[in-house]
């Protein structure tokens, strides 16, 4: 009985999991233009909106997705264009020059351009070993990329930039400055790294899957 238990518990959690984290997304992508999307659907059918609630959220769902696929496409398109790429230009000095605003544009650009720039093949450089949380502990981390001049100068010495994942939500972590000689370098990959902290350790990097497809 428990073996059986344990056994359909495997296979529905990440079913769970993978549908959870992708309804989040949506969510956090479509909520800004429900109202709007929801209030022009209800103007053509009133009914829609007062008897199938949920048919209506799908629906508004289902439109923003499919105008934002549009436009990411008709921005990308229009990007090579010259008389587009003034456009985007001047709209890019407009935002920062608006208080507050700015500053938040500049971070979000920023982050964004680096994300996905073409010269970045990866997000991280490899997995590491580090001190953390004291010397005598060690902690599994993601290389990234070099830290601030300014802190290369007041320590005298090489410095390198790890990312520091939390487990079991690895997606949040401390990012560390370390001197060259405290890393350790890992033959470890990027997903069997976050596979081991997911699943709390339970997971070692290295094993095979059982199923063979």
């Amino acid at each position: 009985m428990k073996k059986t238990f344990l056994a359909g518990l495997a296979t529905l959690c990440p079913i769970l999991i993978t549908l959870f984290i992708v309804f989040f997304v949506i969510d956090f992508i479509t909520a800004p233009f429900m109202g709007f999307i929801k209030e022009l659907i209800t103007n053509y059918d009133v009914t829609l909106a007062v008897e199938h609630q949920y048919v209506l959220l799908f629906i508004s769902r289902i439109i923003i997705l499919l105008i934002l696929v549009v436009l990411i496409f008709l921005l990308g398109f229009l990007g090579r264009k010259l008389l587009f790429s003034w456009l985007v230009h001047f709209t890019d000095r407009i935002m920062k020059r608006i208080p507050i605003v700015k500053s938040i544009y500049r971070i979000s650009h920023d982050i964004t351009k680096n994300v996905f720039s073409d010269k970045n093949e990866k997000l991280f450089k490899g997995t590491v070993a580090v001190p953390f949380p004291h010397e005598n502990a060690l902690a599994l981390g993601l290389l990234a990329g070099e830290p601030p001049k300014e802190a290369q100068e007041k320590k005298k010495t090489p410095l390198a930039s790890v990312f520091v994942p939390t487990s079991p939500h690895p997606i949040s972590g401390f990012l560390m400055m370390y001197s060259t000689d405290e890393i350790r370098a890992l033959d470890i990959e990027t997903e069997d790294l976050m596979k081991f902290l997911l699943s709390c350790g339970v997971y070692h990097p290295g094993d095979k899957p059982n199923d063979k497809s």
